[in-house]
């Protein structure tokens, strides 16, 4: 968890532009004018927006709304504003007026978006992100190369609400005057109070729904220890819908709550250098099937990073007791970072006084500990005096030190402790120890929402048994990004393949005569004609038919793998 002003230097001189409604983008009416932005009808009205041949470019605030398609190639320059929700709320009209002028930013199902160096998106409060992909198309944000595996390269995706929001110390929620329902809290964004606040009192604040969407690459650095999660959270609602979300490869977190009541369901993170999952200041919510992997190479976090699978913060100066998540159907997977000299964390840190409730889970890889229960101090007397509520029910752990670091265990542990175990290729556990008997009750946080768990009768992320291209996560996560326990993927030699040193590129230039799998950790490219299998002749009878049926190839291709051909490549089975 961290509360700089990460995004203070970049906002610089930006100009405060108050949302003005209307409608605009691909699906909109964008007011008469153009404002030789050099983007064609429909798009030339923005002054936040310019095109050169089919590259779009956002940069400013985005103060109409906006739809972004999968035909263009689309830009964040520097930080984006998504609404004008940013500035100070005085009262309830304030309120008001912001929801009623909100912008809506609608980005399509298989839409490639590309943070520049400084690139931002931030959704502010009273709009919304209408990111709705699909596990066929996915959305994706990332940095401009052409590859998934840099870290900081850009900065990352925030959505700010009006959902409440509780202040360290134990100050209570954060409210003004008069009624008591509006709240300017500081967001990770900078000390200019008109550049990025957020919080509120409606608990069911919509900001839209993100669906499908990989976001790589983020987690731009600031100044030191000032870098951005790939998906920030800061006092969003729970009528905001957040499902199928992968956050590879960002330099600081994958995913932090700040506040608010936004729950969750099936996301991923891999190869993040700080925490996956880290919630904090008042949030109070629910997720469930969660898959954290952290780097299976990278030696050791980068700067101050302190890298765990899960954090549940308020301890100490960060004391917030109003902090309470459940979780259902975790696995967390360690790596190097959390184990070299000095470096070495637990999988989950639950820290001060916080609630947190965590069913049908998994962790393994983290040598010195999988779970670290921490209460709070906050009179600054020897000895802590503010206490941590924590319950575990069906948590197995395989690390190499023990299950629990220090003499702290949780409040409340149901088949809760070290069980070791593998994982397959559907990222399911191996070994009976993850199928139980009966499902056990998971009750919700009760934050005002509908969210149910579903009750589930095995341990970890994916039911054992599951089909790895059925797989919740199959198909629409970065290929290659969700290493198998059984380890990576390696292309089956052939006369008709030639692949690099590290097997992460392979081409095919010749017939496939011989089944044959395409697997989703490669690149393949096609050179020339490629045929599958040894139809392509005449047949003059029956038995020629026959014959050509039996001898029959079969090429199978991963959900998930990306087929690339040179200019000359052409596919014929």
């Amino acid at each position: 968890m961290k509360r700089q002003h990460t995004l203070m230097a970049l906002f610089g001189s930006t100009l405060l532009l108050t949302a003005c409604g209307g409608s605009g983008g691909g699906g909109g009416n964008p007011d008469p004018g153009p404002v030789g932005n050099g983007c064609p009808a429909g798009f030339d009205t923005f002054d936040f927006l310019s095109c050169q041949g089919n590259v779009y470019t956002v940069a400013g605030d985005i103060d109409q709304d906006l739809t972004m398609d999968s035909g263009r190639d689309w830009r964040l320059d520097g930080v984006v504003r998504v609404g004008g929700g940013f500035v100070a709320v005085d009262d309830d009209s304030d309120v008001a007026a912001i929801k009623a002028a909100g912008v809506t930013l609608t980005i399509e199902p298989g839409t490639d978006i590309r943070g520049l160096d400084d690139g931002i998106l931030i959704v502010t409060r009273g709009s919304q992100i209408m990111a709705n992909g699909t596990a066929a198309n996915p959305i994706t944000f990332s940095s401009l190369d052409n590859n998934f595996d840099g870290l900081g390269e850009w900065g990352g995706v925030v959505i700010q609400g009006f959902a409440p929001h509780f202040g360290t110390g134990n100050t209570g929620v954060c409210s003004g005057s008069g009624a008591g329902t509006v709240c300017n809290v500081e967001g990770e964004g900078g000390s200019d109070v008109e550049s990025s606040l957020f919080g509120g009192n409606l608990p069911a604040d919509n900001s839209g729904v993100m669906r499908y969407v990989r976001i790589a690459e983020g987690g731009l650095v600031a100044g030191p220890n000032n870098e951005v999660n790939g998906l920030t959270l800061q006092g969003v609602g729970h009528g905001t819908t957040l499902e199928y979300i992968q956050v590879h490869n960002n330099l600081d977190d994958a995913f932090e709550w700040f506040g608010g009541t936004v729950n969750a369901r099936y996301i991923v993170a891999t190869g993040n250098d700080d925490d996956d999952i880290d919630f904090d200041e008042g949030w109070m919510g629910n997720i469930q099937f969660a898959i954290a992997q952290k780097s299976q190479t990278k030696a050791s976090p980068t700067g101050s990073n302190d890298p765990r699978g899960i954090e549940a913060n308020s301890g100490n100066e960060d004391f917030v007791p109003q902090t309470q998540g459940a979780l259902a159907n975790v696995t967390v997977v360690g790596g190097p970072l959390v184990n070299a000299p000095n470096t070495e964390r637990p999988g989950l840190l639950l820290r001060g006084a916080v609630t947190a409730s965590i069913y049908n889970a998994a962790v393994r890889g983290f040598d010195t500990a999988c779970v670290q229960i921490q209460d709070a101090d906050t009179d600054g007397t020897p000895g802590a005096d503010a206490f941590s509520s924590i319950t575990l029910v069906n948590v197995i752990g395989d690390c190499a030190d023990g299950y629990y670091a220090g003499s702290r265990m949780a409040d409340d542990d149901v088949n809760a402790g070290p069980q070791p175990f593998s994982l397959d290729e559907a990222y399911a556990i191996n070994e009976v120890a993850g199928r139980l008997a009966s499902a056990p009750v998971i009750n919700a946080v009760a934050n005002g929402s509908s969210f149910t768990f579903e009750q589930t009768d095995y341990i970890g992320a994916v039911e054992p048994g599951t089909d790895p291209g059925q797989a919740w996560w199959a198909g629409w996560t970065i290929p290659g990004s969700l290493i198998p326990e059984s380890g990576q993927q390696v292309p089956a030699a052939a006369d008709f393949v030639n692949c690099n040193v590290d097997n992460t590129v392979c081409t095919i230039s010749s017939d496939i005569d011989q089944s044959y799998t395409l697997i989703n950790n490669v690149e393949w490219r096609l050179d020339g004609v490629v045929r599958v299998g040894g139809g392509f002749v005449q047949v003059n009878n029956d038995e020629d038919v026959t014959a050509i049926q039996a001898a029959g190839v079969t090429l199978t291709v991963q959900p998930g793998t990306h087929v690339k051909a040179l200019d000359d490549g052409i596919l014929i089975v």
